[in-house]
């Protein structure tokens, strides 16, 4: 690529701008390592609208779509917004309107005495399901609706069976068919048709609620994970718990037909916990497992692998924020991954 790599750093709101400010800098490591990039900051998230009434405004979602090949996102929630309109209009719109319809989610524990050898990945659907953010709400009723469409369902179980046969791994979609009929039926459905283009991968099916006991009882049993938006969250959610957490928890999102320049987004999976905003109590694990995922999907494995690695190897050594049991703080945890990167 001739032109620089342009990445939008959104930090957002609560921790979300500390575990930004900790991972960031990894970004001009790779540009001394001869990666062509460039760092676009935005300002959206809660102290934005306060001041101003924006959440994503038209004119900077068509400029970040079109000007962005990337974006770092950090995390949106702040209670003195607190029906979260700015956070449902940011989040939601970047996820939908840029189609990144691949959400992914690997558990594989860096952490001494987690599960050691554990190798999971979650395929989560990212547009549709029940947080397509339709239903109403009358006195003693209140009804949400789930929408799935044959084209997201097709991407995303596409994307899971291609990644099952690179890495010759077993595919399992989780499902409750058995009661929602209609739209976990299409993920039947199109799971099945599916499955004759991949001989190679050995595939079922499980209901989720059964999975997710199963999961608790021997996570080692399970390879590559499909499922749709909501359960696809609560599965991934479960086996951060093997990662020591949801602040050990990366994701990165995706757009596999590409329909816009911009079609990548990377997010630590824990939120903006706003309890504990400012202390320099954050993890920023997530946040740099997050951008060694990017990193990857940008083709630029060598920086992926060794970010990874300055993770582990800070965690190898003993350092520790408080959810995991430890003393040391956002910053000296991020100092800790960033000086094994010579930074």
């Amino acid at each position: 690529m001739s032109r620089p790599v342009r990445i939008a750093l959104i930090p957002g709101d609560g921790v979300g701008g500390e575990v930004m400010a900790e991972a960031a800098p990894c970004l001009d490591w790779a540009a001394v390592r001869g990666r062509c990039l460039e760092a676009v900051p935005l300002p959206y998230g809660a102290e934005h609208y306060l001041a101003t009434g924006e959440t994503l405004p038209e004119h900077a979602f068509t400029a970040l779509r079109d000007g962005c090949d990337a974006v770092l996102f950090g995390a949106v929630g702040d209670p003195r917004i607190p029906d979260g309109r700015h956070a449902e209009q940011i989040l939601l719109r970047l996820r939908q309107g840029l189609e990144l319809t691949v959400n992914f989610r690997p558990c594989r524990p860096l952490l001494p005495g987690f599960q050691a050898g554990l190798d999971l990945e979650i395929f989560r659907e990212n547009t549709e399901g029940p947080y397509c953010l339709q239903g109403t709400t009358e006195p003693g009723r209140a009804v949400d609706f789930a929408i799935h469409t044959e084209p997201a369902v097709r991407r995303l179980l596409e994307t899971a069976f291609q990644r099952a046969a690179e890495r010759g791994r077993p595919l399992l979609l989780a499902h409750k068919a058995n009661v929602l009929k209609h739209g976990h039926g299409l993920w039947l459905r199109v799971f099945e048709d599916l499955r004759p283009q991949f001989p190679g991968v050995a595939t079922r099916t499980m209901h989720a609620d059964a999975l997710l006991c199963a999961l608790v009882q021997e996570p080692k049993g399970f390879a590559i994970i499909a499922a749709d938006n909501y359960l696809g969250d609560l599965i991934s959610d479960l086996t951060a718990a093997y990662l020591g957490g949801m602040g050990m928890a990366p994701s990165l999102s995706w757009a596999p037909h590409r329909p816009f320049r911009c079609a990548a987004l990377a997010e630590p999976v824990h939120g903006s916990a706003p309890d504990i905003a400012g202390q320099g109590l954050a993890n920023p694990v997530g946040m740099f497992l997050s951008l060694a995922l990017l990193f990857g999907h940008l083709g630029w494995e060598p920086e992926a692998t060794a970010l990874e690695a300055a993770v582990g190897g800070a965690l190898q050594t003993g350092f520790r924020t408080r959810d995991l049991g430890g003393t040391h703080s956002t910053t000296e945890m991020g100092q800790a991954v960033r000086s094994r990167l010579g930074r």
